[in-house]
């Protein structure tokens, strides 16, 4: 199939779409461009790529450890910051942040919700609380088909990784001062904070999220294979969970009509241009009516 990448803007063909590898030379997958339709419906109203948005830096966002091809492109177009658990700039989404409530208009949740360890409750709640009374969260986790909420380690409390004849198990202490040793491990793309805790179902997912404080949740559920995003069995659900309706704000409002502004100048005045005229006159170049 032939799709426009809606992150970069490549044209590409590929035999198949899986649902992780990158199918894109810029690095993209389903799941993320996935994510990026939702973002750009959300903030724009319709589906552009990533790199046709406008640059508008009253817009502020945060990613929790988005991957490159993504958080280049938001960097430069608004006040976004890519935060990261194990390192700087670090946001441990688990504790509380006095000083950014109500900060951001968006944050972008990548399947980190499945590897937050139990109880995943007080992230939820502190990610609608660090989003502005109109902002949300665009966030992809795998919905299991079964539609239930498993729990792989729910009695976990002071717990470590430690290898032991060349395989990972994690040692934890309960909080009745058990001890236990699992070997039953699912890692994503590594160890340590990759390790997947929980699947959730639909239901379960959706009750947390409104529990937090959201409002509204608009789930991905259809192909949109024009911008190579085909939704398989195994696809991390994309979604939109919403404190309110996103509004622009005159800050945003103002920067759009500053660019159209500066935009319509420049096409006046090489509108003018004797080149382009002389252009137009042989039937070459661009028609600016």
């Amino acid at each position: 199939m032939t799709f426009t990448c809606n992150i970069c803007g490549a044209r590409n063909t590929v035999d198949a779409l899986p649902t992780e590898p990158a199918t894109c030379a810029c690095g993209s997958n389903v799941r993320l461009r996935a994510l990026a339709h939702l973002l750009s419906v959300e903030l724009f109203g319709e589906s552009l790529p990533l790199a046709h948005f406008p640059r508008l830096k009253s817009i502020r966002a945060a990613g929790m450890t988005d991957k490159d091809c993504i958080a280049d492109i938001l960097a430069d177009k608004f006040d976004y910051t890519n935060t990261h658990y194990d390192r700087e700039p670090r946001l441990n989404i688990k504790e509380t942040h006095p000083a950014l409530e109500g900060a951001y208009d968006f944050i972008l949740c990548a399947d980190v919700l499945e590897h937050i360890a139990p109880p995943v409750e007080p992230a939820i709640t502190e990610m609608c609380r660090l989003l502005k009374p109109n902002g949300f969260a665009g966030i992809t986790i795998f919905c299991h088909p079964s539609d239930k909420l498993r729990e792989h380690f729910p009695t976990l409390h002071e717990f470590k990784f430690v290898t032991l004849g060349g395989k990972m198990l994690l040692v934890n202490r309960r909080a009745d001062g058990t001890l236990e040793v699992r070997d039953d491990l699912i890692f994503h793309g590594g160890t340590g904070s990759t390790l997947e805790m929980r699947e959730y179902g639909i239901t379960a997912l959706r009750e947390q999220l409104l529990a937090a404080g959201f409002k509204d949740l608009h789930l991905l559920t259809d192909p949109i294979p024009e911008s190579g995003i085909v939704l398989d069995h195994d696809l991390s659900q994309p979604l939109i969970a919403r404190k309110a309706p996103y509004t622009q704000s005159p800050e945003t409002r103002k920067e759009l009509v500053t660019q159209w502004r500066r935009a319509s100048e420049q096409i006046r005045l090489a509108s003018a241009s004797r080149w382009l005229k002389l252009g137009s006159t042989l039937g070459v170049g661009p028609n600016f009516k």
